[in-house]
């Protein structure tokens, strides 16, 4: 288990350490305002199941609450059970973020003055389980590696050009890291939500406007995660490394 503990952004990971098991666990505790962020995946659809608690996702254009004591999708302004079911489908391509819901509800999600209905599990322990198709080892590695990086002593050996672009990049060091495992292990973040910020220009079809927004995202998201990849490979920066990795994984890894 990973526990990052950062004031309000607590987050628990339970990541298998072999291939034999390829499930990842996240559990978030009461208050943690920790989001997956948003991003999506071109290589892999992703599964995403609600074990406990309630959590708020956003689907591409659709932001559903979702509650384990209720047994699927509910609405927030009458507490109704939606649509029943647990498991929640990410297609490749399809713009995702998760969180707590409990967030939804003590804010303005929903608009000033709109009376909600709490779900009756949004106080308790949020956990979610987490795996992929194809189910191969690319989330275990993601989330090892990331954590590895993020957790990282400052005092972390380092070759003569990685420090010169370590203190040129400054507080983009660790960034720049997370960059080169994202490319390589398809976990593709929006930079910048085009979604909603512009008006349909004349003549232009609804469907064709969100899909040139759609586009302009990706194209945003590619260039700064090559140019990563591109300069982690120059300073031997690399996505995947044994000393961030459990043993079982990286032998199934540096075997592909």
């Amino acid at each position: 288990m990973i526990l990052i503990s950062e004031k309000v952004k607590a987050v628990a990971y339970h990541i298998p350490t072999s291939p034999a098991n390829l499930r990842t666990t996240i559990s978030l505790p009461l208050h943690s305002t920790w989001s997956s962020g948003l991003h999506f995946h071109t290589q892999h659809t992703e599964y995403l199941h609600l074990l406990q608690g309630s959590i708020c996702l956003t689907l591409n254009a659709q932001t559903h609450i979702l509650s384990a004591a209720a047994g699927g999708t509910v609405s927030p302004y009458t507490g109704h059970l939606l649509k029943p079911g647990l498991v929640i489908e990410v297609p490749r391509y399809a713009r995702h973020n998760w969180s707590r819901a409990e967030s939804k509800f003590t804010g303005r999600g929903f608009g000033v003055g709109v009376r909600l209905a709490r779900p009756e599990d949004v106080d308790e322990q949020v956990i979610v389980e987490e795996w992929t198709s194809p189910f191969d080892i690319s989330k275990p590695l993601f989330f090892w590696n990331l954590n590895g990086v993020i957790t990282a002593p400052e005092d972390v050996p380092l070759s003569l050009l990685q420090t010169v672009v370590k203190r040129v990049l400054g507080p983009w060091w660790i960034p720049f890291q997370l960059f080169v495992i994202f490319w390589e292990l398809d976990n593709w973040p929006v930079f910048v939500g085009m979604r909603g910020l512009v008006r349909p220009w004349e003549g232009a079809g609804e469907w064709v406007f969100r899909c040139f927004e759609g586009l302009v995202e990706y194209v945003m998201t590619f260039v700064v995660l090559f140019a990563a990849k591109v300069l982690g490979w120059v300073i031997g920066v690399r996505a995947v490394e044994r000393a961030r990795t459990p043993v079982k994984l990286w032998e199934a890894y540096d075997q592909r």
